[in-house]
């Protein structure tokens, strides 16, 4: 496991020069990043949104992340989801992200390969223009690992005819609620 954890206290960090279709789309994406020379590379995760919807996020000591991810099945083959959980500071609604990801394609799966052997998780809020908000980790205790191994097993023989196709049936589908709930 990468020994990840962030050692330099409270500090303002930048994103480096990311990709505008990257920052500009809202969700949560893992993206590469050197946080720390002494632990080089590493995922994490980051939160874009228009800055009206970010600012509430800025400074607050967020205190809960939860992953819940699993297989949906589909007419045109399998969608793996994860769905980013935590409560908002001020309100106490629940915040959710999702990503879908093609459980056959191996380059998308190894970024959270490598997000599930960091001993922690570093989640970036930053505006759609790429100020960053906000910076919070959380002890890597997400079984992550054994949910990607499960999946590549249930998958192995199954395909994935069409992924844009199966994705718009699961969203069709399925609700955040009702995935939440299995």
């Amino acid at each position: 496991m990468l020994d990840n954890k962030w050692e330099h206290g409270k500090v303002r960090l930048e994103l480096p020069a990311l990709p505008a279709a990257l920052i500009s789309l809202p969700g949560i994406k893992p993206v590469a990043a050197v946080l720390d020379d002494t632990v080089g590379r590493e995922i994490v995760l980051l939160i874009t949104e228009p800055e009206d919807k970010t600012r509430e996020f800025e400074g607050i000591k967020i205190t809960e992340f939860r992953l819940s991810a699993g297989l949906a099945k589909t007419s045109y083959g399998p969608v793996c989801f994860m769905l980013f959980c935590f409560p908002n500071p001020g309100t106490g609604a629940r915040v959710v992200y999702e990503n879908t990801i093609n459980p056959k394609n191996q380059r998308q799966l190894h970024l959270y390969k490598v997000l599930s052997n960091q001993t922690y998780w570093h989640v970036i809020i930053a505006t759609d223009t790429g100020d960053v908000v906000n910076f919070f980790e959380f002890p890597n205790d997400y079984g992550l690992r054994e949910t990607l191994e499960r999946v590549e097993s249930v998958c192995e023989k199954l395909e994935v005819s069409d992924f844009d196709a199966a994705k718009a049936e699961y969203e069709r589908t399925y609700t955040i609620d009702q995935l939440l709930a299995q």
